[in-house]
């Protein structure tokens, strides 16, 4: 039962939420579990979370599925002075090892970061335009990205 709850939350978030391909179908799933996690259940009468560790989870982290955030360049990636200080990225949920937000880039890599900004109303139409430095391909098997990449914030998607 729980997952087919997942499945059908993880649909919602791809399909209905955030018009993304079922190429993240992975990082849809991981973000509903945490998030049902965190949901009070019926059947123990508390939230899984505080059944495991005795309190009350903190949910001040979450975000929207698939929202546009500004998240912030790190200073050694930034090249020369007076380039951009922060990228339009996609929201695609919590790295389950660390407190970073998941986002992904216009190459479709995986991008940790603690610093973002987001933009929960933003306008999802505006997915296939880059009038602001950021292309996401109707294909997302076109912009495989190789590992060897020189960027160590970013992990490529397995």
């Amino acid at each position: 039962r729980r997952n087919g709850v997942l499945q059908t939350m993880m649909r919602c978030l791809l399909h209905d939420d955030a018009n993304l391909g079922m190429s993240y179908w992975g990082e849809a799933i991981t973000y509903a579990n945490h998030i049902i996690n965190r949901t009070w259940s019926s059947v123990i009468d508390q939230t899984p979370y505080f059944m495991l560790y005795g309190h009350k989870p903190d949910i001040s982290h979450l975000q929207t599925f698939g929202s546009y955030a500004m998240v912030n360049i790190p200073k050694p990636q930034r090249g020369q002075k007076g380039g951009c200080i922060a990228k339009r990225l996609r929201f695609v949920g919590i790295d389950t090892n660390s407190k970073f937000s998941r986002f992904i880039d216009s190459s479709h890599r995986i991008v940790l970061s603690r610093s973002a900004v987001f933009e929960e109303d933003a306008d999802w139409s505006r997915i296939h335009s880059n009038d602001t430095g950021v292309y996401f391909s109707k294909d997302p098997a076109a912009d495989v990205t190789q590992p060897g990449d020189q960027d160590s914030q970013v992990n490529v998607p397995s």
